[in-house]
Protein backbone atom coordinates (compact mmCIF):
# COMPACT_ATOMS: atom_id res chain seq x y z
CA UNK A 1 0.00 0.00 0.00
CA UNK A 2 1.22 3.33 -0.73
CA UNK A 3 1.37 6.17 1.45
CA UNK A 4 0.06 9.80 0.75
CA UNK A 5 2.52 12.45 0.12
CA UNK A 6 0.02 15.25 -0.75
CA UNK A 7 0.51 14.38 -4.74
CA UNK A 8 -2.20 13.18 -7.18
CA UNK A 9 -0.59 10.47 -9.12
CA UNK A 10 -2.11 8.31 -11.28
CA UNK A 11 -0.08 5.09 -9.10
CA UNK A 12 -1.80 6.54 -6.41
CA UNK A 13 -5.29 5.70 -7.78
CA UNK A 14 -4.52 2.25 -8.86
CA UNK A 15 -2.76 1.27 -5.70
CA UNK A 16 -5.39 3.53 -3.32
CA UNK A 17 -8.69 2.65 -5.09
CA UNK A 18 -10.31 4.14 -1.78
CA UNK A 19 -8.50 7.17 -1.85
CA UNK A 20 -9.61 8.12 -5.48
CA UNK A 21 -13.52 7.71 -4.20
CA UNK A 22 -12.95 10.03 -1.11
CA UNK A 23 -11.41 12.35 -3.61
CA UNK A 24 -14.45 12.35 -6.03
CA UNK A 25 -17.00 12.76 -2.95
CA UNK A 26 -15.49 14.91 -1.70
CA UNK A 27 -15.52 17.42 -5.11
CA UNK A 28 -19.13 16.31 -5.19
CA UNK A 29 -19.49 17.60 -2.10
CA UNK A 30 -17.91 20.88 -2.75
CA UNK A 31 -19.15 21.55 -5.91
CA UNK A 32 -22.44 21.29 -4.17
CA UNK A 33 -21.42 24.13 -0.94
CA UNK A 34 -20.79 26.17 -3.79
CA UNK A 35 -24.17 25.80 -5.99
CA UNK A 36 -25.74 26.18 -2.64
CA UNK A 37 -23.64 29.26 -2.46
CA UNK A 38 -24.02 30.80 -5.39
CA UNK A 39 -28.28 30.63 -4.98
CA UNK A 40 -28.44 31.96 -2.15
CA UNK A 41 -26.79 35.00 -2.79
CA UNK A 42 -29.35 35.22 -5.85
CA UNK A 43 -32.35 34.55 -3.53
CA UNK A 44 -30.62 37.33 -1.17
CA UNK A 45 -31.71 41.19 -1.49
CA UNK A 46 -29.29 43.95 -1.96
CA UNK A 47 -27.53 45.31 0.66
CA UNK A 48 -27.97 48.76 -0.66
CA UNK A 49 -31.63 49.82 -0.96
CA UNK A 50 -31.81 53.28 -3.04
CA UNK A 51 -33.72 56.14 -0.56
CA UNK A 52 -36.68 57.28 -3.19
CA UNK A 53 -36.90 61.21 -4.46
CA UNK A 54 -39.95 62.36 -3.15
CA UNK A 55 -42.21 63.08 -6.01
CA UNK A 56 -41.85 67.08 -6.81
CA UNK A 57 -43.86 67.43 -10.72
CA UNK A 58 -46.73 66.16 -13.09
CA UNK A 59 -45.88 65.36 -16.83
CA UNK A 60 -47.77 67.36 -18.63
CA UNK A 61 -47.05 66.29 -22.15
CA UNK A 62 -44.69 63.43 -23.46
CA UNK A 63 -42.67 65.23 -26.66
CA UNK A 64 -41.16 62.27 -27.62
CA UNK A 65 -39.06 59.44 -26.01
CA UNK A 66 -36.52 61.13 -24.17
CA UNK A 67 -38.86 64.88 -23.86
CA UNK A 68 -41.37 65.35 -21.37
CA UNK A 69 -43.36 68.72 -20.60
CA UNK A 70 -43.77 68.88 -16.68
CA UNK A 71 -44.91 70.85 -14.00
CA UNK A 72 -42.58 71.51 -11.05
CA UNK A 73 -43.87 72.21 -7.76
CA UNK A 74 -41.06 74.66 -7.51
CA UNK A 75 -39.92 76.20 -11.12
CA UNK A 76 -43.49 75.57 -12.10
CA UNK A 77 -43.33 74.36 -16.03
CA UNK A 78 -40.75 72.67 -17.40
CA UNK A 79 -39.38 71.15 -21.31
CA UNK A 80 -37.21 68.14 -19.66
CA UNK A 81 -34.87 65.81 -21.49
CA UNK A 82 -34.41 62.92 -19.49
CA UNK A 83 -30.92 62.15 -18.68
CA UNK A 84 -29.23 58.55 -19.67
CA UNK A 85 -32.25 58.01 -22.62
CA UNK A 86 -31.58 58.76 -26.04
CA UNK A 87 -34.58 57.56 -27.90
CA UNK A 88 -35.04 58.34 -32.12
CA UNK A 89 -36.25 61.47 -33.12
CA UNK A 90 -40.08 62.05 -33.92
CA UNK A 91 -40.30 65.07 -33.97
CA UNK A 92 -37.36 67.48 -34.78
CA UNK A 93 -38.18 69.57 -37.63
CA UNK A 94 -36.08 68.88 -40.85
CA UNK A 95 -35.14 65.69 -39.33
CA UNK A 96 -37.15 62.12 -40.84
CA UNK A 97 -38.50 59.74 -38.04
CA UNK A 98 -36.19 57.75 -36.82
CA UNK A 99 -36.84 53.97 -36.57
CA UNK A 100 -38.45 52.88 -33.11
CA UNK A 101 -39.15 56.48 -32.22
CA UNK A 102 -42.87 55.73 -32.20
CA UNK A 103 -42.64 53.11 -29.99
CA UNK A 104 -40.48 54.91 -27.57
CA UNK A 105 -42.58 57.37 -27.62
CA UNK A 106 -45.89 55.59 -26.76
CA UNK A 107 -43.73 53.52 -24.39
CA UNK A 108 -43.26 57.17 -22.60
CA UNK A 109 -46.69 58.28 -23.06
CA UNK A 110 -48.01 54.61 -21.54
CA UNK A 111 -46.08 54.63 -18.93
CA UNK A 112 -45.43 58.70 -17.89
CA UNK A 113 -48.44 60.55 -18.85
CA UNK A 114 -50.03 62.22 -15.82
CA UNK A 115 -48.17 60.99 -13.50
CA UNK A 116 -46.49 62.59 -10.33
CA UNK A 117 -42.68 61.81 -10.74
CA UNK A 118 -39.49 62.89 -8.94
CA UNK A 119 -37.25 65.23 -10.79
CA UNK A 120 -33.74 64.54 -10.00
CA UNK A 121 -30.74 67.36 -11.37
CA UNK A 122 -26.93 65.63 -11.81
CA UNK A 123 -24.31 68.08 -10.71
CA UNK A 124 -22.08 66.62 -13.40
CA UNK A 125 -24.24 67.76 -16.09
CA UNK A 126 -25.38 71.63 -17.42
CA UNK A 127 -28.51 72.78 -16.27
CA UNK A 128 -29.86 73.02 -19.94
CA UNK A 129 -29.40 71.91 -22.81
CA UNK A 130 -28.71 73.53 -26.47
CA UNK A 131 -32.27 73.70 -27.29
CA UNK A 132 -33.19 75.21 -23.99
CA UNK A 133 -34.68 71.97 -22.32
CA UNK A 134 -33.83 70.85 -18.34
CA UNK A 135 -31.43 67.89 -17.91
CA UNK A 136 -32.91 66.09 -14.99
CA UNK A 137 -33.32 61.91 -14.32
Amino acid sequence: MSTWTGIWTASAAKADPMHHRVGSVAKAVALNVAVVIALAMLALPPRVAANPAPATASVLKIVDGDTLDIRDDVRGRLRVRLLGIDTPETSKPGYTVGCWGPKSTEFARSTMAGQRVAVVTDPTQDRTDRYGRTYLH
